[in-house]
C-alpha cells in the first residue's frame, strides 16, 4: 500500500468511528450473528424457535442468508444459565434473545451492552429488568404477556366457571417462581377481591405432581390455575394425565395445553410475543436502540374452551362464557 492510499485508508477509518461506527462490530460478510438464550431444552423450544425465525425473516433478516444464530440451551438448569450467557458474549453476538426470566437475568449479569430482547417476562419493571415500559433504559426491552388486569381476569374467569367453589388453586413451576413472585401475588389480591381462597401447589420435578394434585383433591379445589410465568413445557403432558386422573380442571394462559386436554385458556393471541420479539431483533439489527422501544404488552387475547374436556369432567360451561370464547374445541 503506497502512502497516498495508506494515508486515506486512515482518515476514512477515523470518520468511520469518529460517526460513532465500529469495525469490530461490522457483521462479516453482511451476515449479522445474534444469540438465543433459552432455559428449557432444544426440542421444546423449537416450535417457538420456528415462530421467531419467521419474524426474523419478516423483518429482512433469514437464517443461512444475512443472518447466524447462535443457540445455548440449559436443560431446565438455571446454574447453567451464567456460563452460558458468557459464551454468547465472547461469541460477539449483536443481540441476546432471552426468553424467560432467569435466562435475561443471566444475560444482564452477563453483559451492560450487548441488546437483549425478551418474550416471556412477568413484570419486568417490578423485577427490575427495564426501568419503565415507555422508558426501558439500559440495552434491554421486549414484550411481556401479563399484567394485573390479565391476571384478574383469568382468576374472574374461574369464579365464572365455578360459582360455588369457596377454593380455588395454583399449580406452578417452583424453580421458575423463584424468579418472579409477582404474578402469585397478582392472583392472591385478585381472589381474595372476589372471595375465594387460593391455595399454592407448587412442584419441582415430575414426580412432585401426583402429590400436588393429591393435596388439591383433599382441599376439594375446584380447579387450578396455572400463572402465565411459570407455564412449563417440560410436565405439559404429565399435567394434563393428573388433571384428567383427578378429575381437578386446570385454567391456562396459553392455548397449547387446552387443545392437549386442558379446560380453558384465556390470554395473548399464540405465539404473539415471541413474533414481537423477533421484530425487536430486527430493528436492532437495523439500528435501533434497545431504551428507545418501549417493553410491548398484548393488545389481542383469546378465549379458548376445550368442551370434550368440560364433557369428560361432568363440567357445564356456562353459556355466558362459551359465547365469549374465541375457539371452542370440540
Amino acid at each position: 500500500m503506497s502512502k497516498t492510499d495508506r494515508r486515506r485508508f486512515i482518515l476514512a477509518t477515523g470518520s468511520f468511528l469518529l460517526a460513532g461506527g465500529s469495525l469490530a462490530q461490522q457483521p462479516p460478510g453482511g451476515s449479522h450473528l445474534i444469540g438465543i438464550l433459552e432455559y428449557g431444552s432444544r426440542a421444546d423450544f423449537e416450535p417457538a424457535l420456528v415462530v421467531f425465525k419467521e419474524s426474523l425473516r419478516e423483518g429482512g433478516f433469514v437464517e443461512g442468508q444475512n443472518l447466524r444464530i447462535e443457540s445455548r440451551f440449559a436443560d431446565y438448569d438455571r446454574r447453567k444459565l451464567d456460563r452460558l450467557a458468557e459464551e454468547l458474549v465472547r461469541a460477539k453476538v449483536q443481540v441476546i434473545h432471552a426468553n424467560l426470566t432467569w435466562s435475561v437475568y443471566a444475560a444482564q449479569a452477563a453483559t451492560k451492552t450487548i441488546p437483549i430482547v425478551f418474550s416471556g417476562v412477568n413484570d419486568p419493571v417490578v423485577n427490575k429488568i427495564v426501568q419503565s415500559f415507555a422508558r426501558p433504559g439500559g440495552n434491554i426491552t421486549g414484550a411481556t404477556a401479563t399484567s394485573v388486569d390479565l391476571t384478574a381476569k383469568r382468576v374472574q374467569l374461574m369464579r365464572e366457571l365455578f360459582p360455588g367453589a369457596g377454593r380455588l388453586g395454583v399449580v406452578y413451576d417452583e424453580e421458575q417462581a423463584k424468579a418472579c413472585q409477582v404474578e402469585l401475588k397478582h392472583i392472591d389480591n385478585a381472589s381474595k377481591q372476589l372471595g375465594v381462597e387460593v391455595r399454592q401447589y407448587p412442584y419441582l420435578e415430575k414426580s412432585d405432581l401426583k402429590g400436588a394434585f393429591g393435596k388439591a383433591q383433599q382441599a376439594n379445589i375446584a380447579a387450578l390455575l396455572v400463572p402465565t410465568t411459570y407455564e412449563t413445557r417440560r410436565f405439559g403432558a404429565e399435567l394434563v394425565s393428573q388433571s384428567s386422573s383427578s378429575r381437578i380442571p386446570m385454567v391456562h394462559s396459553s392455548s397449547e395445553p387446552v387443545e392437549a386436554g386442558g379446560l380453558m385458556s384465556y390470554g395473548p393471541v399464540r405465539d404473539s410475543m415471541l413474533r414481537r420479539a423477533g421484530y425487536y431483533v430486527a430493528r436492532i439489527l437495523k439500528g435501533a436502540k434497545p431504551s428507545d422501544l418501549p417493553v410491548e404488552q398484548p393488545t389481542r387475547y383469546e378465549l379458548v374452551i376445550n368442551l370434550k374436556t368440560a364433557r369428560a369432567m361432568g363440567i357445564t360451561i356456562p353459556q355466558s362464557v362459551l359465547l365469549r370464547a374465541d375457539r371452542v374445541i370440540e
